[in-house]
């Protein structure tokens, strides 16, 4: 008989039980065993320690045993805590015969950087629930490159490598790092594109003879596509990416600088050299630095991998963050020059990709 799935709402995503009756393994009983079901488990509390935000980690495993003198059936499970949508749970409990054991699969999804909490507790019949502790640490960061294609990285981005060093024939003017953050795209002021680890090549405005210098670049959801922009707002797409307007024929005070895509690959915004701020698809407008006066111009931005903000950085490195996208450093005051874009580490993260605010079961 197939499983039935059991979804438990959490805040964006749901967790789920898979139950499956009959399924748990006998194992002698305790002398002294409490009268009715009993539950109890091999830990109290599961730390999965730092993930990047928008990666999946586990399972790991709980094993449950009925301790008690009669059969105990599971129904279920409530989350609460801090941050519930953050974790998952999987499962064959179903049916727990006395002595019996089964296993609980625990996967942590960290939906934004810091730590992250939630506590479980299991619904089934004996007199004492069992409560289970998760908790866990989301990171993210992100990477600033110069015009010579030189990069600097803060928080946990990785460098995969670069053309410094190497004669361009136009200059760097972006970036964007694909959906695992295990690679990236750097862009010329031609189009020309430049891949470093996973990163895949899809196609380029390079040899095209364009109206307006590219200035900026994102990548989609699943990191089959990228989306080129240039001063003007024109946009050319590549891959599996899709159009959503641009500003190209429209007056523009200052000259756009750069893009960033929204998680779920539905939108994108646009920034000019002002921090001015366009949004088309399903991007949100979260603030800008238009009409603010600036040190050096805004040379590009990264958005958060929720989709709920985003960064802006200027030519001398300086951040600017709006929305839930926290501030991890600059290179501002650290003697940077020639800083042209920026782009986050982490993938944009499932509650976000999927756009889900009630439940969605995840079965396994």
């Amino acid at each position: 008989m197939r499983p039935a799935a059991l979804a438990v709402v959490l805040a964006g995503v749901a967790a789920c039980l898979v139950l499956a009756p009959g399924t748990a393994q006998a194992a002698p009983r305790p002398m002294d065993a409490p009268a009715g079901p009993a539950l109890v488990g091999s830990t109290t509390q599961v730390s999965f320690g730092s993930a990047r935000v928008g990666d999946i980690v586990g399972p790991v495993d709980v094993t449950l045993q009925n301790v008690g003198t009669a059969t105990d059936e599971l129904s279920g499970a409530s989350f609460t805590g801090a941050d519930p949508d953050d974790f998952v749970i999987e499962t064959t409990c179903g049916t727990v015969s006395p002595g019996g054991q089964c296993v609980l699969q625990t996967y942590f999804l960290p939906g934004a950087a810091g730590p992250r909490q939630a506590t479980v507790t299991v619904e089934d019949q004996s007199a004492q629930p069992y409560v289970l502790t998760l908790e866990g640490s989301g990171t993210e960061g992100y990477y600033e490159v110069n015009a010579g294609g030189a990069l600097r990285s803060f928080g946990d981005a990785q460098p995969y490598g670069s053309p410094a060093g190497v004669h361009l024939a136009k200059p760097i003017v972006d970036m964007a790092t694909t959906p695992d953050g295990d690679g990236y795209w750097l862009v010329a002021s031609d189009g020309g594109i430049f891949a470093y680890g996973d990163a895949a090549f899809y196609g380029s405005t390079g040899g095209i003879r364009l109206d307006k210098p590219i200035v900026g670049m994102a990548t989609t959801t699943d990191g089959l596509g990228y989306w080129l922009v240039a001063s003007d707002g024109g946009i050319f797409a590549f891959g599996d990416a899709a159009f959503y307007g641009s500003t190209g024929g429209t007056r523009l005070d200052k000259p756009i600088v750069g893009m960033a895509a929204t998680p779920d690959g539905g939108g994108y915004w646009l920034v000019a050299s002002d921090g001015g701020i366009f949004a088309f698809g399903d991007a949100a407008f979260d603030g800008s630095t238009g009409g603010t006066r600036l040190a050096q111009p805004i040379v590009g931005m990264a958005a958060t991998p929720d989709g709920a903000g985003y960064w802006l950085v200027a030519a001398d490195g300086g951040i600017f963050t709006y929305g839930d996208a926290p501030f991890y450093g600059s290179a501002g005051g650290a003697g940077a020059s020639n800083v042209i874009g920026m782009v986050g580490t982490a993938p944009p993260t499932l509650q976000a990709v999927l756009d889900v605010p009630a439940a969605l079961p995840i079965t396994g």
